[in-house]
């Protein structure tokens, strides 16, 4: 069961300054320059899966790291562990359980989503309508709809705390379902070993490969 990003995956790269925050004008320049003034990023993270009649399907949590341009770690820790890895050429999506790993051209995999936006691969205007969407539980909030009919979810909302930093990523897709993700944790601009972004299958395990630009994470 390998799950399908945006940075879910990813949400979700990104901390912004907050002077670079406070000077940028609408909602989409906020969001371009959030993630513009990121070069690294680690966290950990809580994820919620509610179906369409709102009943929680899944939770699970764990850490993410992101360099950009276009690399980045989700480690599933709990309740089971999964791995996404981007290294800036392919997608690598690993399930210990299954003994398998998928992997994909990172760039048509990633498409327009909000794992490209987080990866540093995407801009905000020119693939979402972007307004705001105001304030509630302490947050500031963006909402996110995009342009491609075929988009796999109808909207994503960010919410930014009054520093201007990411701490929500919210998804919602075409058959209903919502996923939530909180951050915790966040650092920003450290020095991240260039490991993370590297995957080699282990001996034994399945591999396949897809051609397919499904999206990759947030959600099953």
């Amino acid at each position: 069961m390998i799950r399908t990003l945006s940075i879910a995956a990813a949400t979700a790269s990104a901390l912004l300054a907050g002077s670079a925050y406070a000077a940028a004008s609408g909602p989409a320049q906020r969001l371009d320059a959030l993630f513009s003034q990121t070069r690294t990023l680690s966290a950990h993270f809580s994820e919620t899966v509610q179906n369409a009649n709102a009943a929680t399907v899944k939770q699970s949590s764990g850490t993410l790291a992101i360099a950009k341009p276009g690399r980045f770690r989700w480690d599933y820790e709990k309740p089971y562990k999964q791995l996404i890895v981007a290294d800036g050429a392919k997608l690598w999506l690993y399930d210990p359980g299954l003994e398998q790993v998928t992997v994909r051209p990172e760039t048509r995999a990633l498409a327009a989503g909000p794992a490209a936006l987080l990866a540093g691969t995407s801009k905000v205007e020119g693939q979402f309508k972007v307004s705001d969407a105001g304030e509630h539980g302490g947050l500031n909030w963006v909402r996110l709809v995009p342009l491609d009919n075929e988009s796999d979810y109808t909207e994503m909302r960010v919410g930014l705390d009054g520093q201007g930093q990411l701490k929500e990523l919210r998804l919602d897709s075409k058959l209903g379902q919502s996923t939530r993700i909180v951050f915790s944790d966040l650092k920003r601009n450290v020095k991240l070993d260039p490991g993370l972004f590297r995957f080699t299958p282990p001996p034994g395990v399945d591999v396949v490969h897809q051609q397919s630009p499904a999206a990759a994470t947030g959600g099953d």
